[in-house]
């Protein structure tokens, strides 16, 4: 029997399931369907799609109908579903109202996936040779299941994306919007504190410079990825710092404005970390719901100093199921990387004559003038993560050669104090500022450092006398004499006035 009607209204645009309303007539075999992709993250390069017809289609022109028989290979599963009489007298017309009434994105991807496994030889095929459309040519009318087949050589995750199953009738021509999405990961630094925290921010950097003791905070920024037609979904961030960054163990993940750390299955590893979200979490978002995983480390004493070509790394990538056709199939993101960056002094004492002078004492302190503890070994100081910041153990001393390195310090102001001059040579009479600038390019990478090489001129000479030194004494013994003097010159001269 035939089932008059207008085309399947069950779909919605947004799902990709399109219709072709008030069509002039046309010939057999003629049929084209139409694939476009409109997201810039996901690419079509390399994907077949196979279009498979459910229903035939009779179009009568003058009553401007369609009329709907179930494709022979579909006939045992429309069987199968044992669809009452009430909705229609035969197979076809029950078939036909059974479809039409599906509504709504998540039932039709469901019908979709279902009907998937009856399918028996595709009624036509393309492999698309560029990232955003492919037409499949040659088709009779119909409804049909387009499957998207993959690029099993795929070079990158853009090309893996799997589509979601799409339903369209060709009468004789529609086209489809894939929907296909990646999940994109991104890493940045949301700042340098003297404490642990994971508070999120909305702007960040990829290098920053940071003292050994200091947390760096970081972000892992994605979004809630599309789940159409999942059961399960595999959404696994992985952290990786590099050994001179100690995890704080104070992971946060956020979606939207909600906080589900509790909800999430969190591992820390040595340098690893690993952040599971589960899918039941997940689901209860819209896709595109912003993600955040927020957290810091302690920059440790062996992290690596400027000019290293390591600048302290730390990557993040995000593993996500990619073909919900098959859920063991799973994809990770390219890998995004931040920096932390370390500097040094290089500090040469000297005299006038620009002759280096070994064991002038100096402190170093912070522009807060806090002092910076260090140890030393190897003829090189380092800023410590163990002492506490004060006087004694922020002490320097010039080397035979007169010099000083301080090894693990950030960018900025620095003071250096000299509490002891080398042997017949003057205290200085100041304090020394220091600056280090760093610059960075685009990519968060260091490209020059200006301020941390300084060279300090130490004057010869012995101290001039002071109150209570031996100097006071003889100016004193010398003024008695001449005073005593003085004393028996007038004594003398009024004797001999007076024997006149």
């Amino acid at each position: 029997m035939k089932n008059t009607a207008k085309v399947i209204t069950a779909a919605v645009l947004a799902l990709f399931v399109l219709f072709s309303m008030a069509l002039p007539s046309f010939a057999e075999d003629n049929g084209t369907i139409t694939i476009t992709n409109s997201n810039e993250a996901v690419s079509m390069n390399g994907h077949t799609y196979k279009a498979y017809k459910i229903f035939d289609v009779t179009y009568d022109a003058e009553k401007s109908t369609y009329d709907y028989t179930i494709a022979e290979t579909f006939t045992s599963y429309f069987e199968g579903l044992n669809l009452p009489a009430t909705l229609g007298e035969d197979l076809d017309a029950r078939a036909y109202s059974y479809v039409s009434a599906i509504s709504g994105d998540t039932a039709l991807q469901a019908f979709a996936n279902d009907i998937y496994g009856s399918k028996g030889s595709a009624a036509g095929s393309v492999t698309a040779t560029n990232a955003n459309s492919a037409v499949i040519t040659g088709l009779a009318n119909g409804y049909y299941l387009v499957y998207d087949e993959g690029n099993a050589s795929a070079a990158d995750n853009a090309e893996k994306a799997i589509a979601n199953i799409a339903l369209t009738t060709a009468a004789p021509d529609a086209t489809i919007v894939l929907k296909a999405s990646v999940p994109t990961v991104d890493k940045k630094i949301t700042g340098v504190s003297d404490t642990a925290t994971n508070d999120a921010s909305a702007t960040g950097s990829d290098g920053v410079d940071a003292k050994i003791n200091q947390h760096v905070g970081f972000q892992i920024d994605s979004i809630v990825p599309d789940l159409t037609n999942y059961t399960t979904y595999v959404y696994k961030f992985t952290d990786t710092m590099s050994v001179g960054l100690t995890p704080d163990q104070n992971v946060k993940v956020t979606i939207g404005s909600d906080d589900v750390t509790s909800d999430c299955d969190i591992t820390y590893n040595g340098q690893v970390t690993t952040v599971s979200v589960p899918f039941d979490v997940l689901s209860n978002y819209a896709k595109d719901t912003p993600v955040a995983v927020t957290y810091s480390a302690t920059v440790n004493a062996n992290a690596k100093v400027y000019p290293s070509t390591d600048g302290n790394s730390n990557e993040a990538t995000l593993e996500y199921s990619n073909n919900y056709n098959d859920e063991t199939i799973k994809e990770t993101t390219p890998s995004s990387t931040v920096n932390v960056y370390l500097f040094s002094l290089d500090i040469t004492k000297v005299n006038s004559k620009d002759e280096k002078l070994p064991g002038a004492k100096f402190t170093l302190q912070d522009e807060a003038g806090n002092y910076i503890p260090l140890t030393q070994a190897d003829g090189r100081y380092k800023v410590s993560d163990t002492l506490a910041a004060t006087d004694a153990n922020a002490t320097v001393v010039s080397d035979a050669n007169g010099k000083i390195y301080v090894d693990g310090l950030a960018a900025g102001k620095y003071t250096l104090t000299e509490i002891e001059a080398p042997a017949n040579y003057n205290l200085l009479k100041d304090p020394v500022e220091i600056e280090i600038v760093a610059t960075y390019n685009a990519d968060g990478e260091v490209t020059a450092v200006t301020g941390n090489e300084k060279t300090i001129v130490n004057k010869a000479g012995g101290l001039l006398p002071s109150t209570g030194g031996i100097g006071t004494y003889i100016f004193t013994i010398g003024g008695a004499v001449l005073m005593i003097a003085a004393v028996v010159i007038l004594l003398s001269k009024k004797r001999k006035s007076t024997v006149k």
